[in-house]
């Protein structure tokens, strides 16, 4: 019996393929809870609301109609769910840096004829600062990468499982 070799680039491309695919399961699920708190009965204005929306405004709408929404009575009345809902409105903004950090990035694959793995090198700027970050895709930081969303993505689904039984309690 053979093992088979799996080549390293397209085990990143894979990860990287398998990352986006699952981000835009986790936008969609972001785009599911503020349906339900915006209602329904406005689902073609929604659409457009949406459709014009950055992902990072669709995650301050989320936590703003969380805090807002008439149909969110039940839910902010337990302090512990509150908790819960702004520590996953963090996570959700730093999966959507992290998401950016991957996607705006360059690539160096210069280093794997010496055994170490693509390099991601990503520069930006803000507020005039000049911001530079690198980090090794390892095979396991791969792996960590896609449980860090896969976590993240099995959060969201319980919150929006929670949303749907506090509707209109």
């Amino acid at each position: 019996m053979t093992s088979a070799t799996v080549d390293p680039d397209d085990e990143l491309f894979a990860t990287i393929g398998r990352y986006v695919i699952v981000f835009q399961w986790l936008e969609g699920k972001v785009d599911q809870c503020l349906q339900l708190l915006w209602g329904y009965d406005n689902w073609r204005e929604s659409q457009a609301r949406l459709a014009a929306m950055s992902n990072q405004q669709k995650v301050d709408a989320l936590l703003e109609a969380f805090r807002t929404a008439p149909s969110n009575a039940r839910g902010r009345t337990r302090p512990d769910w509150v908790a819960a809902i702004e520590t996953l409105i963090e996570r959700l903004h730093e999966m959507r840096r992290r998401r950016n950090g991957l996607f705006h990035a360059q690539y160096l694959f210069d280093f794997q004829p010496l055994g170490q793995p693509v390099l991601r090198s990503h520069r930006r700027r803000k507020a005039g600062e000049v911001y530079f970050d690198q980090e090794g895709l390892s095979k396991d930081a791969q792996d960590k990468l896609l449980q860090h969303l896969a976590h993240l993505c099995m959060d969201m689904n319980l919150a929006h499982t929670q949303l749907i039984h506090d509707q209109g309690a």
